[in-house]
Parts: C-alpha cells; structure tokens; sequence
C-alpha cells in the first residue's frame, strides 16, 4: 500500500509540477479572408480583378481563334481558291487592257476611257491631259472611296 501511496504522491507531484510550467493565454478569432478582416483587402480585390481578367482575355481569344479558323477555312475551299484565281487573271487582263489604251503604240491608244468592273462594279477613269503630259488613272470603289494615280506618259510609252 505504501508503493501505491507513493506512486499517487509521484503522480501528483509531477501533474503540480508540469500545471505550473504550462502557460496559457487568452483565446481570439480572427478572419482569415481579407473581405471579412479587412487585412490586404485591397490586394485581396486586385488579385480577383487580375484572374477574372486573364480567364476572360482567355475566352475572347479562343473565340477570335474560333472565329479566324472559320474564316480561313472558308477561303482555303476549292471553290474560293478557284473564284480568286480567276479574279486575279481578271484584273491583270483588264490592266493590260487600260495600259494598252494609255500607252499604246499600237493604233489602240485612247487619251481617255472609262471602265466598269463587272466583278465588283468599281470604275476606272483615266484620262490624259495634253497640257501635262501625264496619264491619271482614278479608281472609285463601290463604298465611294476614290484612288488617284498621276505617272508620266513618256516614262510608259
């Protein structure tokens, strides 16, 4: 019994011992999220901002690509590459035509003419004014905007 009694003065010595070595202090709660606590609330808010931003820059460009693939794809068909080819043959005749009229030595010479595009419907004016020696070629597109070209004959002739 005397083992067991000083087992138990052991015990208590030791739990005295180690309860006034523990300090203790008082308990506070804090918010960790800075839209409750205010802490680094306005890096918090610009961190937000900057994801919201780049995930949507993200979307719109997958669209845009989405989008110029389309586009592509449209104009990469058979049918648009030959219907561009075409147009482009279309034009270098037609300007070989207008040159010819401008500048031939070949009796087809005109000191003016005018031409419609039956294509787009943009007309070629050009004339050449005796006084200047010049050749001006204007061109209206079918929006109104117009282009005007001054060379001189003789450089062409």
């Amino acid at each position: 019994m005397l083992k067991h009694t000083l087992i138990i003065l052991g015990v208590l010595v030791l739990f005295i011992f180690l309860s006034s070595t523990s300090g203790s202090s008082e308990l506070t709660f804090s918010f960790s999220n800075p839209s409750f606590s205010g802490t680094g609330q306005s890096s918090h808010y610009l961190t937000i901002e900057n994801i919201e931003h780049t995930r949507q820059a993200a979307i719109d460009a997958r669209r845009k690509a989405a989008a110029d693939k389309v586009i592509s794809d449209a104009k990469n068909t058979a049918v648009a590459k030959f219907k561009a080819n075409i147009e482009a043959r279309f034009y270098t005749a037609l300007a070989k035509q207008i040159t010819d009229n401008v500048f031939g030595t070949d009796g087809l010479q005109q000191d003016s003419g005018t031409f419609t595009s039956p294509v787009g419907g943009e007309v070629v004016v050009w004339t050449t004014p005796s006084s200047t020696g010049n050749v001006v070629v204007t061109v209206t597109e079918t929006d109104g905007t117009v282009t005007t070209f001054t060379m001189p004959k003789e450089d062409n002739s």
